[in-house]
């Protein structure tokens, strides 16, 4: 969960701080009073595609920082900065990280839904997270996976063990 976002020289932002709460945050507002700004700076951290005319006009870079809470309690601050001349390098915990690493950390911490357009909902491959966490099986999962993996390895073993077998005779 995203606790705090921090936004410096994105578009024409030259700074904005938003503070969310718990649960279900919904960002509304009159017509240029930067909310496009904010969700830009979230589909930054979301690991979406940085160009230079996303950097305010006369800023060396564009900085867009936020505090999350992991499932597991821990906070992380996560910074995404964009160079004027396009560049993108991503942070987690002050330390350069792939932006597909990135995009993986927040991926389960946050997505956007607008009016036309939604994140993860179009991403087949979430949906079974999605009813997994709704209905609170991840242990479940997890441990299936895990006597998935063994069995496999028991059936990968067997099938090596009859081949000698069966070529020694």
């Amino acid at each position: 969960m995203i606790r705090f976002l921090k936004i410096h020289d994105l578009a024409v932002a030259e700074q904005i701080e938003l503070e969310l709460d718990n649960g279900f945050n919904v960002l509304t507002g009159e017509t240029g009073t930067g909310k496009s700004v904010v969700v830009g700076a979230f589909a930054l951290l979301r690991g979406g595609r940085a160009t230079s005319d996303l950097v305010r006009t006369g800023a060396e870079k564009a900085v867009v920082e936020a505090m999350i809470v992991t499932p597991g309690g821990k906070e992380r601050i996560l910074r995404r900065e964009v160079s004027a001349a396009g560049r993108s390098r991503a942070f987690v915990d002050n330390t350069l990280v792939s932006i597909s690493s990135l995009r993986e950390l927040v991926s389960k911490q946050l997505d956007l839904y607008g009016q036309h357009e939604h994140q993860t909902l179009l991403e087949p491959t979430s949906h079974l997270d999605l009813l997994d966490q709704y209905a609170n099986l991840q242990t479940i999962r997890d441990e299936v996976q895990s006597l998935f993996t063994n069995w496999r390895q028991a059936v990968d073993e067997l099938a090596l063990v009859t081949k000698r077998t069966i070529t020694r005779e």
